[in-house]
C-alpha cells in the first residue's frame, strides 16, 4: 500500500509553491521594471551630460569653425572634472566635415556608423543608440551594455562638427544582480513568515477540528454514542461537525430503538417459553389427573383389602421372620398409599381456604417445626427474617407446605455440614421470600425442568418429583411466582414473590 502523506502536509507544500512561484514572480517582475527605469534614467544623464559639454565647447569668441588645437583640449579639461563613473569610456570629436579632430579610446565607439553622423548633421539632432542584452535568460556570459550618443556642435543654427561619447550600462546590471540577491533573501524570509503564520492559522481552523472528528469516528466506532463536536471554526468546518452530531443523534435513536424492538423480542420469546411450559405442565397435569383418578379406583379399593389383610394376619403370627415379612409388606404398601395421595393432592389438590397471613411468620414456622424434628441437626441455619411483613392472601397450610418443601430440597443439597440461609423483605408491592444453600448446584439443563411433574434429581426411593410442581401450582394459585437461580458448585436460591394486600388498598 502506498504511503500517504497527511492533509497539513500537503495544503502546506501546495501554499510553499504557490506562494514562492508568486513572490519570485512579483520579485522579477518588480526588478525588470527597475532595470527598465534604471536604464532609461542612465541614458538621458549621459544625454544631458553631453549636451552639457557640448554647450561648454562653445568659447563665444564668434569664430565660424572649430580649431583642431583650442576644443580638444577644453574638451580634456571638462571631461577630467567629472567625478568617477560618470565619464565615458571613449569619446570622439569631429568637425563639420565629419573628420576627426580628437579621441580618446576610439575603438570603444567603433560600432558608430557614418549614416549616425549624416543624420545628426542633417537633423541637427542627437542620436542615441543603446546595446544592452538581458542577462536573465542566458546561459553563459552577458554582451556588455553601453548607450553610444552623437550630439551636434552648433553654432548660430549652423553644423559645426558633433561629438560622440559611449557610456557603459554595466554599472546598471551590477545594481541589479546585487538586488536579485536582495530579492531572493526577500522572498524566502517573506514566505516563511507566511508559511509558519499558514501552519498555525492551518492548524487551527482545519487540522485540528479534522484530527478531532477523526478521533470522535473512531470513538463512535467503538460504540460509545454519547460524544459530540463542538459546532465552531470556520463554516465548511462547522458543518461537518453539526452533521456529524446528527449522524450520532440517529445512531443513538437507532440503536435505542433497536434495543427495544430486541427486549420486545426477548419479553415475547420469554412469554411464548413460559406459556409453552405452562402448556406442557397443564398437558402433564391433565395426564397425573387422569392417572391419579384411575389409580385411585383401579388400586385404592385392592390397596385397602390388602392392607387389611396384612394388619389381620400380622396379629396372628408371632414374633419372628413370618412376622417381620408382612411388616415390611405393610411399609411398601403405605409407600404405595402415599404416592397415590400425593399424585391425587397434585392433580386435585384439597379446598384451602386463603386468609391474610403473614408470610414471613409461615416461614419462621417452617423452620421452627423441622427444626425441633431434628432435621437440621447436621446443617447450620442462617435466619435473617424480619419480625413481620405485609401479609398475603393465601392458604396458610398450603403455604406452609411450600416452604418446608423448599426448606427439605436445601437439607438434602447441601448435605452434612452445610449452611441454609432464610431470609424475607418488602420490594414494593411484593412479599420477597428466599430459602437458599450452599450445596451442589443445579446447570441450566436441570433448571429449565426443575418445576414439571415426575422430574427429579435425587436417588430413586428418595423423592418422587413431586414437591416443586405442587410448590409452583400452590405459588401460582397465590397470585404469585416463584423463581430459582442456581450454578453447579455454587448453591441455589428459590426466591417466593406473593402480591401483598397493602398494594391492592386493603388494610392490615
Amino acid at each position: 500500500m502506498p504511503k500517504t502523506i497527511g492533509l497539513r502536509t500537503e495544503i502546506l507544500v501546495n501554499i510553499a509553491l504557490l506562494l514562492g512561484a508568486a513572490l519570485l514572480f512579483a520579485g522579477f517582475l518588480l526588478l525588470k521594471l527597475a532595470e527598465r527605469e534604471l536604464v532609461s534614467q542612465q541614458i538621458l544623464h549621459s544625454g544631458n551630460l553631453l549636451q552639457v559639454l557640448a554647450g561648454a565647447l562653445d568659447d563665444g569668441s564668434g569664430d565660424r569653425g572649430l580649431t583642431s588645437r583650442v576644443l580638444p583640449e577644453r574638451l580634456k579639461g571638462l571631461l577630467g572634472h567629472l567625478p568617477a563613473g560618470s565619464a565615458p569610456e571613449g569619446w570622439e570629436l569631429v568637425g563639420s566635415d565629419l573628420g576627426a579632430l580628437a579621441a580618446v579610446a576610439p575603438e570603444a565607439i567603433s560600432l558608430a556608423k557614418s549614416s549616425d553622423l549624416d543624420r545628426v548633421r542633417l537633423s541637427g539632432e542627437p542620436s542615441i543608440r543603446v546595446q544592452y542584452p538581458s542577462a536573465w535568460f542566458q546561459a553563459g556570459p552577458a554582451e556588455p551594455g553601453f548607450v553610444l550618443i552623437t550630439v551636434p556642435l552648433l553654432r548660430g543654427g549652423e553644423f559645426q562638427g558633433a561629438l560622440r561619447a559611449k557610456f557603459s550600462l554595466e554599472p546598471v546590471r551590477d545594481r541589479l544582480a546585487a538586488a536579485r540577491g536582495l530579492v531572493l533573501v526577500y522572498v524566502a524570509l517573506y514566505g516563511a513568515v507566511l508559511v509558519l503564520f499558514g501552519i498555525y492559522l492551518l492548524g487551527r481552523n482545519v487540522v485540528r477540528p479534522v484530527r478531532r472528528l477523526m478521533e470522535m469516528t473512531r470513538v463512535v466506532a467503538a460504540g460509545d454514542l454519547e460524544q459530540s463536536l463542538p459546532v465552531e471554526g470556520p463554516r465548511e468546518i462547522a458543518e461537518l461537525a453539526g452533521s456529524f452530531n446528527a449522524m450520532v443523534a440517529a445512531l443513538k435513536a437507532s440503536r435505542s430503538e433497536t434495543e427495544a424492538h430486541i427486549e420486545s423480542l426477548r419479553q415475547a420469546n420469554e412469554d411464548l417459553r413460559r406459556t409453552r411450559a405452562e402448556l406442557v405442565r397443564s398437558e402433564k397435569l391433565a395426564s397425573v389427573g387422569h392417572l391419579a383418578a384411575g389409580m385411585a379406583h383401579e388400586i385404592g379399593n385392592p390397596l385397602g383389602a390388602v392392607v387389611g389383610y396384612l394388619e389381620f394376619l400380622k396379629t396372628e403370627l408371632p414374633p419372628g421372620e413370618q412376622r417381620e415379612i408382612v411388616e415390611r409388606s405393610l411399609a411398601e404398601s403405605g409407600r404405595i398409599d402415599r404416592l397415590v395421595k400425593d399424585l391425587l393432592d397434585y392433580a386435585a389438590p384439597g379446598p384451602g381456604e386463603a386468609t391474610l397471613v403473614d408470610p414471613a411468620e409461615i416461614l419462621a414456622e417452617a423452620l421452627d417445626m423441622l427444626t425441633h424434628q431434628g432435621a437440621f441437626k447436621h446443617q447450620r441455619i442462617g435466619n435473617h427474617l424480619p419480625a413481620t411483613l405485609v401479609p398475603v392472601r393465601a392458604a396458610r397450610h398450603k403455604l406452609l407446605q411450600v416452604f418446608v418443601n423448599l426448606l427439605l430440597n436445601a437439607k438434602d443439597a447441601c448435605g452434612d455440614g452445610g449452611t441454609i440461609r432464610v431470609s424475607a423483605q418488602q420490594e414494593g408491592s411484593w412479599a420477597k421470600l428466599e430459602v437458599a444453600d450452599d450445596g451442589c448446584g443445579m446447570g441450566p439443563e436441570v433448571l429449565r425442568n426443575v418445576f414439571d411433574p415426575f422430574f427429579t434429581t435425587k436417588a430413586p426411593g428418595k423423592g418422587r418429583g413431586l414437591g416443586l410442581s405442587v410448590c409452583h401450582r400452590v405459588i401460582e394459585e397465590a397470585g404469585g411466582r416463584i423463581e430459582v437461580n442456581s450454578k453447579p458448585g455454587e448453591g441455589s436460591v428459590f426466591t417466593v414473590f406473593l402480591k401483598t394486600e397493602e398494594a391492592d388498598g386493603h388494610e392490615r
